[in-house]
């Protein structure tokens, strides 16, 4: 039994690091000015960074696919648009909430 417990934890240790905890707003801007989230990024490393945002929304058409990150509420709200896989744009506020 001692085993199994071991081995399930040795398994979930690397899991939760890999998977990380959402970024408070102040972390997430801290990340940004020291340029360690840039435009051009792929997707993965912006989840790395600052880990998983709050909410995303994704939209396909023909021509291109679309997903915004959000990360936070309201006024303390910060999105993340990526646009085949970069990202592409970064907004603050009210506005990165409805997005």
């Amino acid at each position: 039994m001692r085993f199994k417990v071991l081995l399930l934890a040795l398994l979930l240790v690397p899991l939760a690091i890999t998977v990380g905890w959402p970024a408070d707003q102040g972390q997430i801007r801290e990340q940004i000015q020291q340029q360690k989230i840039v435009l051009g990024q792929l997707p993965r490393d912006v989840r790395m960074a600052i880990g998983e945002p709050t909410k995303i929304t994704k939209i396909r058409t023909y021509w291109a696919s679309t997903e915004d990150w959000v990360y936070g509420e309201g006024k303390e709200a910060i999105s993340f648009t990526f646009q085949e896989g970069r990202l592409t744009r970064i907004t603050e506020g009210e506005r990165a909430a409805v997005d």
